[in-house]
């Protein structure tokens, strides 16, 4: 079930920017989806095999054009590098998809697989969780039941 849902999200992803031309509200949504994810992938210090091979795959899956996985790689730099505010991403991203939608649950539901990806959740990854969360106007339970379930899965 987790890796079809990961498929869910990929090909949901893909459909968006695929086509190869990239319009603001894409741009946006790009940017902060792999901003966040290069600043998750580094919240513990390392970025580890199994996030590098998660945010490579998610690339590659979604069919980026060149110029979109430009301005992937790229936020997903700053997002490493700490050169992001993640209030400031997540008021981007829910200023072209509004909170409750189905994009702004792919972005969640992302996140929390490239957290798991490793087959833990360290304590700064789970901060940075708790901040999203709030951020994206869920509730701590969402975040707890999601990580309880994450944590009973075998790793795929």
């Amino acid at each position: 079930m987790a890796s079809g849902l990961l498929k869910d999200i990929k090909l949901a992803l893909g459909e968006i920017f695929s086509s190869g031309k990239i319009d603001e509200n894409q741009q946006v949504t790009l940017q902060v989806v792999f901003g966040l994810l290069g600043y998750l992938a580094r919240a513990d210090s390392i970025v580890t095999d199994d996030e590098a091979a998660f945010l490579n795959n998610l690339m590659d899956d979604m069919s980026l054009s060149l110029a979109a996985r430009k301005i992937a790689v790229d936020a997903m730099n700053r997002g490493k590098a700490r050169q992001i505010d993640i209030a400031v991403e997540l008021e981007r991203f829910l200023s072209v998809h509004p909170a409750g939608s189905a994009e702004v649950g792919r972005l969640y539901e992302t996140l929390l697989k490239l957290a798991g990806s490793d087959g833990r959740v360290r304590p700064r990854e789970r901060e940075f969780l708790e901040q999203v969360t709030a951020g994206l106007g869920y509730t701590q339970d969402i975040l707890d039941t999601r990580l309880q379930a994450m944590a009973r899965q075998p790793i795929a």
